[in-house]
Parts: C-alpha cells; sequence; structure tokens
C-alpha cells in the first residue's frame, strides 16, 4: 500500500476513488542514496511523496552555520508549505537511502476538483506541520539543552507512532547523526552529546547504535507538558462526501 494512502487513512476513512487520485501522483519514483542534497529551487514547480527512507530540510545561514527545519518520513509530501510561493526555502539532504515520488504541482487540481474531504485533510496536514514548527521555536525558546532534546525525541516518536497505527513501543530507529539534532535544536554536538547522557543517568532516553529508547513515554510527555499533535486532528469541518 502506498504510505501517503496509510498515512492518510490514518486520520479519515477516505474511498477508493480518493485513493487513486493519490496513487496517480506516486506514478514516478526516484531513487537516492544517504547523504545527498536535492535542491528544491531548481525543482520549484514540483512537490514530492516520500515513498521510503528519511530526509531532512535544512538553510544554510549567513555565517556558514545551518538550521534543520523540518524532518521527513515515508508518507510525507514535500513542498506543501511552498505551494503558493515563486521561491523556496531551503533544500533537502537524505539521511537515508530514500525513494521520492516528484509531481507537479498542478497535478493536484484533480484532487481539489474531484475530492473535496481529501483537500481538507491535504491541507491539515499542511497545516499540522506548521503548528509543530511553532511548538518546536518555542520549545527551543524557553527550554535548556536536555529538554529540547527529550522534546525532540518525543516529536520523531510521535512521527513513528503514525506508522504502525498506534502500536505501542518505545524503541525505535535514529537515522539522524547527531549534528543534524543539534543543528535542528540550536545546539552544538557536544551539548547533544552531554544531554543524551543526561537523560540516560535520569533513565529517561537512551541511545545506541541509531536508536532511541524513550522508558516511560507517558511520564515524559508529562513531566515536559509535550502536546501530540500527531495523535488526532480536527475533521469535524471537513466537506461531507
Amino acid at each position: 500500500m502506498s504510505c501517503l494512502v496509510s498515512r492518510l487513512r490514518y486520520y479519515l476513512d477516505i474511498s477508493e476513488d480518493d485513493e487513486k487520485l493519490v496513487l496517480e501522483l506516486e506514478k514516478q519514483e526516484v531513487n537516492y542514496k544517504a547523504r545527498r542534497t536535492l535542491n528544491l529551487q531548481q525543482q520549484k514547480n514540483n512537490l514530492f511523496i516520500l515513498k521510503r527512507g528519511w530526509l531532512y530540510r535544512y538553510a544554510d545561514l549567513q555565517d556558514g552555520r545551518r538550521q534543520v527545519l523540518r524532518v521527513h518520513y515515508p508518507g510525507d509530501i514535500i513542498g506543501l508549505t511552498d505551494i503558493a510561493m515563486c521561491e523556496t526555502f531551503g533544500d533537502l539532504a537524505t539521511a537515508t537511502d530514500v525513494t521520492l515520488c516528484p509531481f507537479q504541482k498542478k497535478h493536484l487540481d484533480k484532487v481539489f476538483i474531484q475530492s473535496p474531504r481529501l483537500t481538507a485533510l491535504i491541507f491539515s496536514l499542511s497545516m499540522l506541520e506548521e503548528a509543530i514548527l511553532l511548538d518546536r521555536i518555542t520549545m527551543i525558546a524557553r527550554n535548556n539543552a536536555v529538554n529540547r532534546v527529550a522534546n525532540y525525541m518525543l516529536e520523531l516518536y510521535s512521527r513513528q507512532k503514525i506508522h504502525t497505527n498506534n502500536t505501542v513501543f518505545t524503541t525505535f530507529n535514529m537515522p539522524l547523526t547527531q549534528d543534524v539534532i543539534a543543528d535542528a535544536l540550536g545546539l552544538t554536538n557536544v551539548s547533544v552529546s552531554n544531554a543524551f547522557a543526561q537523560l540516560k543517568q535520569e533513565n529517561k532516553i537512551l541511545n545506541h547504535r541509531k536508536k532511541i529508547t524513550i522508558l516511560d513515554p507517558d511520564k515524559l510527555k508529562k513531566d515536559l507538558n509535550f502536546i501530540d499533535r500527531f495523535f488526532e486532528i480536527d475533521t469535524s469541518w471537513f466537506p461531507n462526501a
């Protein structure tokens, strides 16, 4: 099954016709190896569905540093937040081997015309990404390094729960390098390393061989006032089928 269809069905019971509309967008596949960079400005007329692997969006700063803006997982539509912009912001880098399905923006017209409910859901997922980005900005501004890292691990954990249909687990894969995590949180590599060491000492989070274990996710969420925005979205306003 399509990763995007699976993600959409987590939030909404989409029809067979809706599924066909989505699959039309996934006809072309392009594979990239890990540690590759994709220039979004060169493909500003395209959106991408991430079918396999992890990648992240980043921006290079004038002083030579890098800000990681967003991590993408299978089922994400990449570029939705730029759809009305003439210029894109940032570029993409692959954290693992990935498979992308590129399609032109204008090919969303069939979805918009034929399925108002699917359109509302795609719009809501785009707004969800913006809400999470605002949460992270607030979290970074108001927390020390340890809490920043813990919050970020909870965010990644919550993202992955969607793809397991909320199956209970505490350990998940973590292909992001320490410098990517640091650049996402405005920290140094040393600060991230020290934060993981303290979280391990406090029996909260273990970081071992590209795997993360959150020993008690519910307690950690409560301690940090973490809002799991991925868990559900408000579909009460969606048009009728």
